[in-house]
């Protein structure tokens, strides 16, 4: 079943079950070059019951097991750079790939019934997946914009 994650404690919840899931670590680059996973980071940045209301998104699939299995989180960004209100992706991870896309699907309408008027997507170089992600995005009508490079320093 898929919920919206509006409260710290269910954001920790699904932090902690989706990292035991993906067996994520801190200290490891799973997803990222030169970056660690950040699970605790994360926490502590998002995991505020105010920000789960105005700024941080958050979807998570709660299995008939009682855990969350897969989820997807956007902030609302609006830069100087281009003046938007953009629904940016900053996590989508799933370790059920039956509600992948649901997710995905559940945060678009969100975004649209909410007046947003662009959504921003991003894939991992890393990610297992990365090539039927940026496939998915293709069909969907995104357009590729931009790509990050990392240096260590």
């Amino acid at each position: 079943m898929i919920k919206r994650i509006a409260t710290a404690e269910q954001f920790n919840k699904a932090a902690d079950d989706i990292s035991g899931y993906l067996n994520l670590k801190d200290e490891d680059n799973t997803y990222h070059y030169l970056l660690p996973n950040g699970v605790e980071s994360m926490k502590q940045a998002f995991a505020h019951d105010k920000m789960l209301v105005f700024n941080v998104f958050a979807w998570a699939n709660l299995n008939d097991q009682g855990k969350y299995d897969a989820a997807i989180v956007f902030l609302k960004d609006k830069g100087p750079r281009h003046g938007l209100e953009v629904f940016s992706e900053y996590v989508w991870l799933s370790a059920n790939p039956r509600v992948g896309y649901k997710l995905l699907a559940t945060a678009i309408k969100y975004a649209r019934d909410n007046d947003f008027e662009r959504i921003q997507m991003g894939c991992s170089e890393k990610s297992p997946n990365k090539n039927k992600v940026k496939s998915l995005y293709r069909r969907l009508g995104f357009i590729k914009d931009s790509e990050s490079y990392i240096a260590k320093l």
